[in-house]
């Protein structure tokens, strides 16, 4: 018998036994639909992540910090040595801050182009004359970083003076909408940490579109952007005199062709080894991808459990199929049909049972996304990005892989009805 009549027997044996076909194969459809929708959840995942690096970070630079670890506990089992560079005293913690020697160290480093403060300050409100007063914070304008956004544009480094606005603060401050603000003038007041306040006004250059709620890097809704010699007059305003003065929480090192990951990777090597902390956009984005990876794998156990279950549900019914065809399969092998054929007929069988079952889990899952994906993108305020997102490599290799279970859970079933006597099937009842 030829591969293209055992295909079609065993298609018609499937058949007759519409009911329990079925129901076997929607037992591998369940964990077809599970892994299905686990592995395009993770390919949203780890694309919006790396959208969400890719226009937040400068792939050309590392973030750097005093040590490898921002804040280092100061426990209560045993005092530590004291050290000047200590300079925010939580309740059991101490921050290590960047000095002036810090940033001239590093500039120093072989392959470092430049080292930038971080600037970033609390504002103690933000208002224009026809609004209430908001709280929010500034930040160095960085054109390194690829920006969104929602009216305006910045061309190079921003203007004294400018500011680029986020646009949560659009219709709070009074404004009709984004392009309404542009040109506009916003007041940013900030206190003096010993005790002096001080009013600074910025027309608004740009607004910028707020990335995804869902993973906000850096307070990102409440920072404005401004000219770096401005970040930097508001920073040593509010920290003059204190312990904070001319230290920062973390610097920005641009590295020369950082575009490079060798010429990266050596600079942040060398900085490490210098003892500090070091981190580069491609690093933030294998923080992102771990941890969507963990999560991946916790649900794909779950789906894995549905299969185990669903290759015995495979065995049962090829079993039964065998029992109620003992005469039929004795009649094969009368006729000469060889136990090989007989073996190939049931795996043949189950192994339909699998693309079934696969085709309709995937399926399933495929247009549920589908339609989905932009009620979970406003649910979840994804912005423009699809949660879930499907490959088809992926779901044909998944296809591929629920036959190839079913296939397996044919071999016990075909191995009996092969095995079987001819002359003793005949006389079955």
């Amino acid at each position: 018998m030829s591969w293209r009549d055992i295909l079609l027997r065993s298609a018609r044996s499937l058949r007759q036994a519409k009911v329990r076909t079925m129901l076997t194969a929607l037992a591998l459809a369940v964990g077809g639909f599970t892994l299905t929708a686990t592995l395009a959840a993770a390919n949203g995942a780890r694309a919006y992540g790396a959208k969400l690096v890719d226009t937040n970070f400068d792939p050309s630079s590392l973030v750097v910090t005093k040590s490898t670890s921002l804040l280092s506990r100061n426990g209560s089992d045993k005092p530590q040595l004291y050290n000047t560079d200590y300079t925010s005293v939580g309740r059991n913690f101490l921050i290590e801050e960047l000095s002036q020697s810090d940033l001239s160290r590093l500039a120093k480093i072989p392959g470092v182009d430049s080292v930038f403060e971080d600037y970033s300050t609390a504002a103690l409100y933000i208002s224009t004359q026809n609004s209430g007063k908001y709280t929010g914070s500034t930040s160095a304008y960085d054109p390194y970083v690829t920006h969104q956004f929602a009216a305006g544009s910045v061309n190079g480094q921003l203007a004294a003076g400018e500011v680029v606005l986020p646009d949560d603060y659009i219709s709070l401050l009074g404004f009709k909408n984004a392009n309404a603000s542009i040109g506009k003038t916003i007041t940013v007041v900030v206190r003096q940490t010993l005790g002096g306040i001080e009013a600074k006004q910025f027309n608004v250059a740009a607004v910028l579109t707020s990335p995804s709620t869902l993973i906000n890097p850096g307070n990102i809704n409440t920072t404005l952007l401004v000219n770096p010699n401005d970040a930097q007059a508001i920073y040593s305003y509010v920290n003059n005199g204190t312990v904070n003065f001319n230290r920062y929480l973390s610097a920005t090192v641009r590295v020369q062709d950082g575009t490079n990951p060798a010429k990266l990777s050596t600079v942040e090597n060398a900085i490490k080894a210098a003892g500090y902390g070091a981190m580069s956009a491609k690093d933030l984005q294998a923080t992102i991808t771990q941890i969507v990876n963990v999560l991946q794998i916790i649900i794909l156990v779950f789906g894995f459990i549905a299969l185990i279950a669903s290759f015995f549900g495979v065995v049962n019914t090829q079993y039964i199929s065998v029992l109620e065809r003992t005469r039929e399969i004795g009649l094969m092998k009368a006729l000469g049909m060889s136990s090989r054929v007989v073996s190939r007929l049931f795996i043949v069988e189950a192994a339909w049972i699998g693309v079934i079952g696969a085709l309709l889990g995937s399926g399933v899952a495929i247009v549920a996304g589908m339609l989905l994906n932009p009620w979970i993108a406003r649910q979840i305020d994804f912005g423009s990005s699809h949660l879930l997102v499907f490959r088809p490599t992926q779901m044909l290799a998944l296809i591929v892989f629920l036959t190839l279970i079913a296939t397996v859970a044919g071999l016990l079933p075909a191995r009996k009805a092969a095995k079987l006597d001819p002359i003793e099937a005949l006389r079955t009842e």
